[in-house]
């Protein structure tokens, strides 16, 4: 029963936010700000896709370690994915709150 709702809420979730994500690309081409959400969203999903996609076919096949190595690397990838995800979401902060003379925390980011 777990193995079906997690599946179906993984597969959801992942198809929503890669389309809202590719919808505000898409439409927010003239806003900054809401295409570099788009953007975000779309490094998310895709992100969240490769941790999320071994998940899904280890609890399918209940076979944990043929797919051990795929979930690693997919943790890792989703890791990469998530600090890019909060580096654009420093950028938008800095974009909104319009924040001047930010270089030295640019560097630090």
């Amino acid at each position: 029963m777990r193995a079906i709702f997690e599946t179906l809420f993984d597969i959801i979730y992942l198809i929503s936010v890669i389309t809202v994500g590719l919808i505000m690309m898409k439409k927010g081409k003239e806003y900054r700000q809401f295409y570099l959400f788009g953007i975000m969203a779309v490094v998310l999903g895709f992100g969240d896709a490769f941790h999320l996609v071994p998940r899904i076919l280890v609890l399918c096949s209940g076979n944990m370690e043929a797919f051990s190595m795929y979930l690693g690397l997919g943790k890792m990838i989703t890791s990469l994915t998530m600090t890019i995800f909060y580096v654009l979401l420093y950028y938008v902060w800095c974009f909104r709150y319009e924040v001047k003379d930010h270089t030295k925390l640019d560097r630090i980011v």
